[in-house]
C-alpha cells in the first residue's frame, strides 16, 4: 500500500517540477477574491494532533518567507480529506436539500468505524499547491473509504462522489498560489530539502463532517456531526 501512494506522491511531484521549471503555475483566481467564492461542499475530514499542526506550521512558515504572496493553510485550517461527499461547487442547493439523508449514511458507516494512523512524511506539489505526504499504516483508512462510498450509493447520493479524483491517499494541503511565484527556484530548493522530512504521526480516534468552503477555511467551516472511532 505504501508503495502505491508513494508512486503517486513522486508522479505528482514529477509533473510539478516539470512545470515548476518552466515557471509555470496554475494558480486559483477565486483566492484572490474569496468573498466572491460561492463555493460549498460536505466532507468528512480527520483533524491531525498537535504534534503534527506545530511541525506542519514550522514548515509553512519558511514557505511563507520564500513567496509571501501566496496562500497558507492555517494550524485550524489542516486537515485530512477522508472523502468528499459532494465537491465544493457554486450549484449546492440540490446536495443541501438532502443533507439529512448524507448525514444518516455517514452515520451508519462511522458509527462502526475503527481508528486508524497516518504518517506524515515529505512533500510533494502539484501545479496549484504544496502538499505534505501522508501514508496509513494500514488498510483501515481505504476499507472505511469504500464502506462510505458504498453507503452514499444504496442512498443514490454518488453523484457528487469522486468528482475530481478518487482519493486514495492522505494528504494535507499546505499552501496554494493565488499570485505569480516571485522566488520560484527558492521555493523548489525549500520543497526539495522537505521531500522526506519526518512530521509525525496521527492516531485519528473522531472524524467530523463538515460543510465546507474550497479551502476549509476555518470561518467558513461548520461541524455537522461528530463521530469518535472505535
Amino acid at each position: 500500500m505504501e508503495f502505491e501512494i508513494g508512486h503517486i506522491y513522486d508522479t505528482l511531484w514529477r509533473q510539478a517540477m516539470a512545470r515548476y521549471a518552466d515557471g509555470d503555475v496554475e494558480i486559483d483566481p477565486h483566492l484572490v477574491h474569496p468573498q466572491d467564492d460561492r463555493r460549498l461542499g460536505v466532507t468528512v475530514i480527520a483533524r491531525p494532533s498537535p504534534e503534527v499542526i506545530e511541525r506542519l506550521m514550522t514548515f509553512i512558515r519558511r514557505i511563507a518567507e520564500v513567496e509571501p504572496e501566496q496562500y497558507f493553510y492555517r494550524a485550524a485550517d489542516l486537515h485530512v480529506t477522508i472523502l468528499s461527499l459532494f465537491t465544493a461547487t457554486e450549484k449546492w442547493e440540490p446536495y443541501f436539500a438532502r443533507l439529512s439523508d448524507y448525514l444518516g449514511a455517514c452515520a451508519e458507516v462511522l458509527s462502526q468505524a475503527e481508528r486508524f494512523t497516518v504518517e506524515f512524511r515529505g512533500v510533494t506539489a502539484t501545479p496549484g499547491a504544496i502538499l505534505c505526504q501522508g501514508f496509513p499504516c494500514d488498510e483501515a483508512l481505504n476499507a472505511l473509504r469504500d464502506r462510505l462510498r458504498e453507503a452514499l450509493h444504496r442512498r443514490n447520493l454518488g453523484q457528487g462522489l469522486d468528482v475530481r479524483y478518487r482519493i486514495a491517499t492522505a494528504h494535507m494541503t499546505l499552501m496554494r498560489f493565488r499570485r505569480p511565484p516571485s522566488a520560484l527556484p527558492l521555493l523548489i530548493d525549500l520543497l526539495q530539502a522537505h521531500r522526506n522530512v519526518h512530521f509525525g504521526q496521527t492516531t485519528f480516534t473522531s472524524l467530523q463532517v463538515v460543510k465546507n468552503d474550497w479551502c476549509m477555511r476555518t470561518e467558513k467551516v461548520k461541524v455537522l456531526a461528530e463521530h469518535r472511532l472505535l
